[in-house]
Formats: C-alpha cells, sequence, structure tokens
C-alpha cells in the first residue's frame, strides 16, 4: 500500500520556524516594562491625590517675602492657645513638631480637619513625642472657639489674629503644613489639604529622625 500524501497545511507548519529563544525574551522584556509603567502610574497618581489645592490668600505687608526651604531651621514663634496660654514653638524643642496653619472658614482647611485629627490621635498612642500645633491665622478668637464647639476634634489649637506667624513663616494658601524633625529642622512641607496617606508620609520623615 503508498504512502499517504502530506497535506499542504503539514508542510507549511514544517517549514515555519521555532520561535527563538531572543524573541520570547523580547517579548517578556516587554510585558514586564508594561506592568513597571502601569505600577508607576499608579503611584503617581496617588502621590497627586495626596495633596487637595489650597485656599489661596494674601497676608500682610509685613510677611516674609521668600518660604522656607527643606533643611532650614524653624524660626521660633510665641502664640496664646484657645484658651489665652502662651505657647512658643521653643516649649516642644527635642519633640518633632507638625505645624498646620489653617483657618476656620477654609474649605480644604475644615475637610483635612478629621483625617488631621485621627492621624495625630494614632501616632500619639505611640512613643513618638509627636507635638501638633493648629495655628488659626487672621481669624477673631471667638470665632475660633464657635467653630470648635461644633467639632469634638482633641487638637491644641493656637490663634494668631494679628498674623504674627507670617513675619518668618511664608503663608500663600491655606491650610500649609510644616513637619519639623527632634533637632527644629524642617523636613517636609505642603501647602493644600492633606489625606491620610500624605500626613502619614511627610510624618515619618520627622518620626524616624
Amino acid at each position: 500500500m503508498a504512502a499517504s500524501t502530506p497535506t499542504l497545511d503539514s508542510d507549511l507548519a514544517a517549514l515555519r520556524p521555532a520561535p527563538s529563544a531572543a524573541k520570547l525574551s523580547l517579548a517578556g522584556v516587554s510585558l514586564l516594562a508594561l506592568v513597571v509603567f502601569a505600577l508607576y502610574a499608579a503611584y503617581l497618581a496617588s502621590r497627586v491625590e495626596d495633596v487637595i489645592a489650597p485656599v489661596e490668600i494674601a497676608v500682610p505687608s509685613k510677611g516674609a517675602t521668600s518660604p522656607l526651604g527643606l533643611g532650614q531651621t524653624a524660626p521660633d514663634f510665641a502664640l496664646s492657645d484657645i484658651d489665652g496660654r502662651p505657647v512658643k514653638l521653643s516649649d516642644f524643642a527635642g519633640r518633632p513638631v507638625w505645624v498646620n496653619v489653617w483657618a476656620s472658614w477654609c474649605a480644604p482647611c475644615r475637610a483635612e480637619m478629621p483625617d488631621l485629627d485621627a492621624v495625630y490621635r494614632d501616632v500619639r498612642r505611640g512613643e513618638s513625642g509627636l507635638a501638633l500645633l493648629v495655628v488659626s491665622l487672621g481669624e477673631d478668637p471667638a470665632a475660633v472657639r464657635r467653630y470648635l464647639s461644633t467639632t469634638k476634634y482633641d487638637v491644641p489649637v493656637l490663634v494668631d489674629p494679628t498674623f504674627s506667624i507670617t513675619e518668618h513663616y511664608r503663608i500663600t494658601g491655606l491650610p500649609t503644613h510644616f513637619f519639623i524633625d527632634r533637632h527644629g529642622t524642617i523636613r517636609d512641607l505642603a501647602i493644600g489639604g492633606l489625606k491620610p496617606n500624605g500626613m502619614r508620609t511627610r510624618l515619618a520623615k520627622i518620626l524616624s529622625i
């Protein structure tokens, strides 16, 4: 009996070259690059969402004209708390300090306050020694008290009705955050409202030093 004749498809299949190792390797690298790019894009998106646009403000002419840079020593300031007790930044020497400059009428300030309160409570449970100073800028203390009476926030609030902090700290928008390490050095800052991840990321810089 005669042998069967090969089909056209089987002939063509036999003629096709097998995929080379180089091509397979290139395909693998391309796939890995796509995955890395997607993860990096997601990371960037999460960082952008950390900061909410601030309310732009203009401070009196006595205000500082140049911003404080990272790595600079945080200038001391003296204000009163909501009950009239004097408080200075230097009172917290040797401790990490988070300064939040805000106003009760500022929408992004009010929006971030529940998160700020929650993050501060959480970090304070440890032995970090973190001090938080929430500075009400340019407001009548009575207005600040009225606002706080409607909330359950457990944060230390200072009042600065005369914008005195702006003599050394340039404030162009509310809220503005300064993160100061145990040595009195500004390690990070943010102009605009922060989400919890943004707060924790910046706090890590001053709690680990």
